[in-house]
């Protein structure tokens, strides 16, 4: 009898997984982290912390997204370094019990180091790990994980890889869906929504920095794709500092013939178009268009100036670096609570250009909420 009761509780873990396990739930989580460096960076082992979030395709596949920084210094103690991290994950679940899934990932790494030189480079790595997840009550988990960071090369030796290390504890909340097939109909719906969240850039003289980045949108929703809208600014915490090309100028951060330039905000205009291959509560999309971008007052440094002229020149330099239109690729999940209202998350990234203020690609992690305001289709209420 006792061996018949063990099986028949193990048939029913299998066939029925936990709750917060199952497909298209969503797992927000925190947490914080150690990181064993390259030994070839001579950089310390430190503590850091970070955010995750995830979302469940099925009761076996996850795909997530975590962001880590560190600050640390070099052995010395002399320079100060920081490390921020974002990985892309397909992770795979394999329930133990009712409360407790190991896990096995994989994915890519974007670690971007600082401040100054010889750390300030970015580096693309593979990932891959192990870890756990224990319930503690319907809607939250304790999770670990263990992963390692893979790069073929190294930035300071020939024919040396990169390895890194990242351990990391914390607690996540699953968002639990309502009862699938309700059948809530988001086509042909004019949305208005609002956004915010991170803004990562960089110069031709500093290393990428996160910035707050605000804005609004406009939606208008098909079967399967909408016509997307959003004005989006960037508040920079810090003024961003960037050089120009200016036969002009005598001096510079960087020497003659460049003109020292700052600025404090960026504003942004897009248009595309977004997909949702998918018709559930829990809908992953992605997008593409294109969006001006423009450097909100930047002030050259003239203070080797000699004349008016001179002075007038600078200025128009700088302000035709200022602005360029990009392209842009986004990614992201959606949550459906009724027909009216759906809240998102997603990643955004734009290409680079040439002569701009901004150099290289800028990346983007943004949340928000939308609410409709109608119907965009009007139907046939009369005949004619």
């Amino acid at each position: 009898m006792k061996r018949l009761v063990l099986l028949v509780g193990f048939v029913t873990l299998v066939a029925h997984p936990a709750l917060a396990q199952r497909s298209q739930n969503i797992e927000f989580g925190g947490f914080g982290s150690w990181w064993r460096f390259d030994r070839s960076f001579l950089i310390k082992n430190g503590f850091g912390g970070g955010a995750r979030i995830a979302y469940n395709w099925s009761d076996k596949v996850t795909f997530e997204v975590t962001g880590d920084y560190i600050p640390t210094t070099n052995l010395a103690g002399t320079t100060d370094i920081t490390v921020s991290t974002i990985s892309g994950a397909l992770v795979l679940n394999f329930p133990m019990s009712d409360r407790l899934t190991l896990l096995a990932s994989g994915g890519y790494s974007h670690m971007v180091f600082g401040k100054a030189a010889p750390y300030d480079f970015t580096q693309h790595l593979v990932n891959g790990g192990l870890g756990f997840r224990a319930f503690v009550g319907r809607h939250v988990a304790l999770r670990g994980d263990v992963r390692a960071q893979y790069r073929p090369d190294n930035p300071f030796y020939a024919n040396a890889f990169t390895g890194e290390v990242q351990a990391s504890f914390g607690a996540s909340w699953f968002f639990i869906p309502p009862q699938q097939g309700r059948g809530f109909n988001t086509n042909f719906q004019w949305y208005w929504g609002a956004q915010g969240g991170f803004f990562l850039s960089k110069t031709n003289t500093q290393p990428y920095v996160y910035d707050p980045i605000i804005g609004g949108h406009w939606l208008i929703t098909s079967r399967r794709t909408a016509l997307y809208v959003a004005y989006e600014q960037a508040l920079f915490l810090t003024d961003a500092q960037a050089v120009i090309f200016d036969p002009g100028s005598l001096n510079s951060s960087i020497g003659p013939g460049f003109r020292d330039v700052t600025f404090h905000d960026m504003r942004r205009l897009m248009f595309g178009v977004l997909a949702y291959p998918t018709q559930k509560i829990i809908e992953p999309f992605g997008g593409a268009g294109f969006a001006l971008m423009q450097v909100l007052n930047p002030v050259a440094d003239c203070s080797s100036c000699l004349t008016l002229g001179e002075a007038v020149e600078a200025a128009d330099r700088v302000h035709e670096q200022s602005s360029r239109a990009f392209f842009w690729l986004m990614g992201g999940l959606q949550v459906n609570y009724s027909t009216r209202l759906n809240v998102f998350a997603h990643y955004l990234l734009t290409s680079s250009a040439a002569n701009f203020l901004l150099q290289s690609n800028t990346h983007t992690l943004q949340g928000g909420i939308r609410l409709s305001l109608g119907t965009s289709k009007e139907g046939i209420t009369e005949r004619h």
